[in-house]
């Protein structure tokens, strides 16, 4: 249901596609790294820090550094994902 492209990560930023399927739910999630995701496509549902934000084609959602956040995809979605610094744990 989740399929990952690291498109780049050059300095301290890291760009990735991500594509998730209809009734997606993700665990809890929180990290160091700071993150921008740019709903390219399709609709979800982010949870950060207890705040629930439907969001649709063309949003945007900030999620500090060491927040907890989830996303809960209500159509077939496309995100793109701005991490800084580099999140070493999605290079293969």
């Amino acid at each position: 249901m989740v399929e990952r492209e690291v498109l780049t990560h050059e300095g301290s930023l890291m760009f990735v596609k991500v594509a998730l399927k209809k009734g997606f739910y993700g665990d809890v999630d929180q990290h160091v790294h700071e993150q921008v995701s740019y709903i390219n496509k399709g609709s979800v549902e982010f949870e950060v820090n207890g705040i629930t934000s439907v969001l649709k084609e063309g949003d945007v959602q900030y999620i500090p550094s060491n927040v907890e956040h989830r996303v809960k995809v209500l159509e077939d979605c496309i995100i793109l994902d701005v991490f800084t610094p580099i999140r070493e744990d999605l290079i293969e």
